[in-house]
């Protein structure tokens, strides 16, 4: 009887074709315990920590906490994320376990930077720099601090560095713009900042500081209608529509430029009506629109809310005059006159402080010249700042007790 079964009657594979298909399957179950094997092995480390959520991540440490990347991983986001409770710790475990790597270090003394340490932010940014003087972020990062110290001079030097190595680097061209301009050279204010636009045209705060360089130039058309156009495209920025404001008012040109102020003002308003300048606008504008009592009203509140911007004691002298407050103008023009000279003597001593960089006695001048000013913060800053130089001066010490009692001289480093 003949077998016609499908199965009897299907054709089988040749032997050679049978061993190919062996094969086959042995490559494939291969690759695929080779693809398990990489993704499980130290060299793709960095790329499954990413994957994984911040829980995720602090289980794998709590399972191994010698676990470098995964310290690294979990530390950089939440850095990232805000979280500086959080982050400070895994920020530090990182480091001990890994004490050359310039991003953690970075950004550890960034955080310290935000919570105003600054003299362990300076020391992980300076000691950043100088070991990885390539690191760009790092560099920058140690640039923004001096800039906070109001140390012009030694932030130019970090951001030409960055520029130097890294062309394409806009904020640093921008932040460069701004040191120059705060030193007064206008000249290499204007071709950083150009630089900058180059590479991003239409970023609002680069325009608007291309307008203030402009004007401070001698430009002052061109330094409005720029910083209009940052207006524009930044609408909401309180910064950049208040510097728009102050341009206006200070180098108004026709009775547009002030109706135009007025709408500026009133923006601020509505963002922010407890915006400390609006006193200070108010009262210019309507200074400048010869509405003396309005004006002396605006001014007299900018006296308690802005009390160390020197253009109020100006105008509201001038205000005072025409009401024929004579007494009260010439009061105020005698301040405003010893407040420019403790201004210069300061400029002065942070030239010096750019030529002696490890003269602590320069922060103790400093600090006498903001404390006749009667700027406290800006003194304590300063003081903590000469502290970093020499912890030892007993007269920094003497300084940082009398201003500042809650510090523990002597104990703790000075924060």
């Amino acid at each position: 009887m003949t077998n016609t079964s499908p199965i009897d009657s299907s054709p089988s594979l040749p032997p050679a074709d049978r061993r190919v298909g062996r094969i086959l399957v042995v490559l494939l179950v291969c690759a695929a315990l080779g693809s398990v094997v990489w993704w499980y092995g130290p060299g793709n480390s960095a790329n499954r920590y990413s994957r994984m959520s911040l829980l995720d991540l602090n289980h794998t440490l709590n399972r191994d906490p010698h676990d470098r990347a995964a310290a690294r991983m979990l530390a950089l986001r939440l850095a990232r994320s805000g979280d500086a409770e959080l982050a400070e710790p895994a920020l530090r475990n990182s480091l001990l376990l890994s004490p050359n790597d310039p991003e953690v270090m970075t950004g550890l003394g960034e955080l310290m930077m935000a919570k105003r340490s600054y003299p362990e932010a300076f020391q992980l940014l300076k000691s950043a720099a100088e070991r990885f003087p390539h690191y760009g972020l790092g560099r920058s990062a140690l640039g923004r601090l001096y800039m906070k110290k109001g140390s012009y001079l030694h932030a130019s030097t970090e951001f030409e560095a960055v520029v130097e190595q890294d062309k394409s680097a806009d904020d640093a061209w921008y932040q460069l713009a701004v040191c120059y301009l705060e030193m007064q050279q206008s000249a290499k204010a204007q071709a950083a900042i150009d630089a900058a636009l180059h590479l991003q045209s239409n970023e609002p705060h680069y325009l608007a500081l291309k307008g203030s360089v402009d004007v401070a130039v001698g430009n002052a058309g061109a330094g409005i209608d720029e910083t209009k156009r940052a207006s524009e495209l930044a609408p909401r920025d309180v910064r950049i529509n208040s510097t728009l404001v102050n341009l206006l008012l200070a180098q108004h040109r026709n009775d547009a430029d002030l109706d135009l102020a007025e709408k500026s003002i009133g923006k601020l308003e509505q963002m922010n009506p407890d915006y400390p300048l609006l006193p200070y606008q108010r009262g210019e504008l309507e200074r400048l629109r010869q509405h003396w009592e309005p004006a002396a009203h605006y001014l007299e509140r900018a006296l308690q809310t802005t009390p160390q911007q020197d253009e109020v004691y100006f105008s509201l002298s001038q205000v005072y005059r025409r009401l024929n407050r004579i007494p009260d103008a010439e009061r105020l023009m005698k301040l405003y006159t010893r407040r420019q000279d403790i201004h210069r003597k300061m400029d002065a001593v942070r030239i010096d402080l750019g030529a002696h960089t490890e003269n602590a006695m320069l922060y103790a001048k400093l600090a006498d010249l903001q404390m006749q000013m009667g700027d406290r913060p800006a003194a304590i800053s300063s003081v903590k700042s000469g502290l970093m130089i020499d912890p030892k001066n007993a007269l920094l010490q003497k300084w940082l007790r009398i201003l500042d009692p809650s510090t523990k001289v002597g104990t703790t480093p000075p924060q």
